[in-house]
């Protein structure tokens, strides 16, 4: 039982940046280990909700970077300005969307 309560706590916590690469790499194995087929049901069903957690673990610092990334944006007048990656993605989709 003891395990379980570990791998539902491990999958509450997104990694860090740094993290992720390990996260990655954890997860990459539990498919190669479930692809091998030799995990009893039970170890399946454990290596499968482990594997759940880090995906999500996964997409949250993803999710996390991407919005931390900024774009450098040149104004009508020359100035540059930074501005948050999403807002630069809408404002192209708005100007696509005009044309």
């Amino acid at each position: 039982m003891a395990g379980k309560k570990d791998t539902a706590a491990a999958a509450t916590k997104a990694p860090s940046l740094g993290g992720f690469e390990k996260s990655l790499e954890e997860l990459e194995q539990l498919v190669r280990d479930l692809e091998h087929g030799e995990l009893t049901l039970e170890q399946s069903l454990a290596t499968f909700e482990r594997g759940v957690g880090l995906t999500r673990d996964c997409q949250q610092a993803l999710k996390s970077a991407e919005q931390r990334v900024e774009v450098l944006v040149q104004n009508g007048d020359g100035s540059l300005e930074t501005r948050p990656f999403l807002e630069q993605s809408n404002e192209q989709s708005d100007q696509s969307s005009d044309s």
